[in-house]
C-alpha cells in the first residue's frame, strides 16, 4: 500500500470513528518521514468542546491513538514502520513543548551539578519526547530505567 492510499484509508477510518463517537470536528491526516525508515501518520482533530476526546491527563487521546494504531497495524499486516500520532486541539503539541522545556532545564541542572538527575516515571511517548529533545547534546546522555509504570529517564553528564 502506498502512502497516499494509507492516508485515504486513515481518513475513512477517522470519519467512521468520529461518526461512532458522535463527534463534530475538523480532522486531517498527514504522513511524515521519521528516522530509520519509520513513517508517522499524524492525525489532527480541531473543533469546539473536544476536551472529552482528550480526557483526564490525555487518557482518551492515548486510547484513540491506540485504536487507530491497531487499525493501521491490521490493515498493513503489523508493519512496524508505521506509527500513528494523534493530537486534539493542539493538546499533545503543547504537552510535548512543556516536556521539552523541562528536559532542557533538567539538562542544565545536570551540567551545573555534574551529577545525574532522575525524572519521575512517564509513559513511553513522554519518555521518547525527552530522549529526542536531549539527543542533540554531546555533553549529556539519557537512559530509561525501571519497569512498567515505574519506567523513568535518568539524565547523566558525559565526563
Amino acid at each position: 500500500m502506498k502512502d497516499k492510499e494509507i492516508i485515504k484509508f486513515m481518513e475513512k477510518e477517522i470519519d467512521k470513528l468520529c461518526s461512532l463517537l458522535n463527534v463534530d470536528c475538523e480532522n486531517r491526516c498527514e504522513m511524515e518521514e521519521g528516522e530509520e525508515g519509520v513513517k508517522y501518520i499524524k492525525v489532527y482533530f480541531d473543533g469546539e468542546d473536544l476536551g472529552y476526546m482528550i480526557g483526564s491527563h490525555g487518557r482518551h487521546l492515548d486510547s484513540i491513538q491506540y485504536i487507530l494504531q491497531l487499525i493501521v497495524g491490521r490493515e498493513l499486516e503489523q508493519d512496524p514502520n508505521y506509527r500513528v500520532l494523534v493530537d486534539v486541539s493542539g493538546y499533545r503539541k503543547e504537552k510535548n513543548s512543556k516536556l521539552e522545556d523541562m528536559a532542557m532545564q533538567k539538562a542544565d541542572d545536570v551540567r551545573i551539578l555534574g551529577e545525574e538527575i532522575e525524572l519521575p516515571p512517564m509513559k513511553p511517548s513522554d519518555r521518547r519526547v525527552i530522549h529526542v529533545a536531549l539527543s542533540k547534546f554531546e555533553d549529556i546522555k539519557t537512559e530509561s530505567i525501571g519497569e512498567g509504570r515505574d519506567r523513568r529517564i535518568v539524565i547523566k553528564p558525559i565526563k
